[in-house]
């Protein structure tokens, strides 16, 4: 089900090496949407510095690389129980944006999500992150819920998978 990675570029796995940019775009991300979000909400970045921990016992994420090995998007999911995994993380800068990135990522992260036998893949994304919730809703993902967090108003998402 993998949709084609645009051309020149490449979903690899995270390696430490890839802490800087992983920063790099995880702050590009916040700073355009919801730049306060960092200073209201408690530990918001802690699974970031604990990337293995956090995410590789159970889930993936994800670096994209452009045509020179720059990492211009990231992805991760995460293992929630043995039937549900979250999608978190995920970013795309802004030059590459509403070019297949997004889409390959989510691809990526069903395609895990079925090889692992989840069968229920969830998110949440903010009021802010329209872009976000529109690939989310055309890849088939529900919104089920609404929260606020600080002064936030978050947007729960869920897929069935299989």
């Amino acid at each position: 089900m993998m949709s084609a990675v645009p051309d020149g570029l490449r979903i690899r796995a995270y390696e430490r090496r890839d802490d800087d940019d992983v920063w790099r775009l995880h702050r590009e991300g916040v700073l355009e949407t919801t730049p306060q979000y960092i200073d209201e909400v408690a530990a918001y970045e802690e699974d970031l510095r604990t990337i293995d921990e956090t995410y590789l016992s159970g889930g993936a994420f994800w670096v994209v690389d452009d045509e020179g090995g720059t990492p211009i998007g990231m992805a991760a999911v995460q293992r929630i129980d043995d039937a549900t995994a979250r999608l978190r993380r995920m970013r795309v800068t802004a030059a590459w944006r509403g070019r297949g990135v997004g889409q390959a990522l989510v691809d990526a992260a069903v395609d895990f999500c079925v090889e692992r036998a989840y069968t229920k893949l969830i998110l949440d994304t903010t009021e802010q992150q329209r872009d976000g919730q529109r690939l989310y809703e055309r890849n088939g993902f529900v919104k089920t819920g609404e929260r606020t967090l600080g002064s936030f108003r978050v947007f729960d998402y869920e897929r069935r998978i299989g």
